[in-house]
């Protein structure tokens, strides 16, 4: 992975190389989307913290204008519209939180600004499309439907109440999701920087993510409303609620890297950690809510202070 890094970092034409190729690939390549699509977005994000604001957008716009061009001429018009949405939802947020860790040295800045931006985008779509529920109602209805034909048992889905609940839910699940590969993108950049830099920087770096006690108290307001609020300014706060609690995921874990740094009991809690992760999405919640309640507890301060008082004594 260094030597990626440093390959990306080498020039302008090497970082475009590597984000055009990713991002080609991310079409060519189907099985592999996911991964390329946010390696171009980290490369992206590494030139920024590197090499500056600048050169960052003129890979950027490099990049794109390279695999745009390279779709058109073979004839694929609907992938180079579908590579500048891409570029628009995934590549640009990256580069934005990018300048903002540039410019602030704060994962946890960085990070509030990439929830804001969710936020944003969010209100955008209510405002400029409308109320997406009935919109997933119908595309989940067309899936189970589907699925049924196929000899799918769906008996959960029968009734319209749990279909028309989780549309509810879809629009904002999705820039959650969204928002979660930007930030780990970003967090991949930063590891980047540091194993060419200074090794072992982000380690400690990332230990210390805390997003800020404002911000914990504009989410924890925000989740209060979700929570009590009726109609359609209930669902939409419960959407925002789940975008502003991506940064305390985030910093949940944070928490535990830092508690078994502290403790120095090794990394199979952390193993465990993102094990239950991947099999329990529960987990998730878990962890922001950790994250979240970070912001007034302190866990690994008042582990620390515990520490200093046992060698005092």
């Amino acid at each position: 992975m260094k030597r990626l890094a440093e390959y990306i970092v080498r020039g302008r034409w090497q970082a475009v190389q590597v984000v055009a190729l990713a991002g080609a690939c991310t079409y060519l390549l189907p099985p592999l989307t996911t991964l390329l699509v946010y390696l171009a977005a980290a490369a992206l994000a590494l030139v920024t913290l590197h090499r500056g604001i600048v050169a960052g957008l003129q890979v950027l716009l490099l990049a794109a204008l390279a695999l745009v061009l390279l779709f058109e001429l073979i004839g694929q018009h609907v992938v180079a519209l579908q590579l500048l949405l891409l570029m628009l939802v995934l590549w640009v947020p990256s580069w934005l939180i990018a300048v903002v860790l540039q410019q602030t040295r704060s994962l946890g800045s960085a990070l509030k600004v990439a929830a804001l931006f969710g936020c944003c985008a969010l209100l955008a779509i209510y405002g400029y499309f409308g109320d997406p529920v009935p919109w997933w109602t119908a595309r989940l209805q067309e899936l189970v439907q589907s699925l049924q034909h196929s000899g799918v048992s769906l008996q959960r889905f029968e009734g319209a109440g749990l279909i028309h609940e989780l549309a509810g839910l879809m629009t904002g699940m999705l820039v959650s999701s969204l928002l979660v590969g930007v930030a780990g993108s970003l967090l991949l950049a930063r590891w980047w920087q540091a194993l060419i830099v200074r090794p072992g920087e982000f380690g400690r770096e990332f230990c210390q993510l805390r997003p800020g006690p404002a911000f914990g108290v504009l989410t924890l307001g925000v989740m209060v409303y979700a929570e009590f609020g009726h109609g359609r300014g209930g669902g939409l706060a419960t959407q925002l609620a789940m975008v502003m609690l991506v940064p305390y995921l985030l910093t949940g874990l944070a928490v535990i890297h830092g508690l078994v740094r502290q403790s120095g009991r090794g990394n199979l809690w952390i193993l465990v950690v993102y094990v239950l992760l991947g099999l329990l999405p529960q987990t998730a919640l878990l962890l922001a809510a950790g994250g979240l309640m970070d912001t007034w507890i302190d866990f690994r301060g008042r582990q620390a202070r515990r520490a200093a008082n046992r060698k005092q004594d």
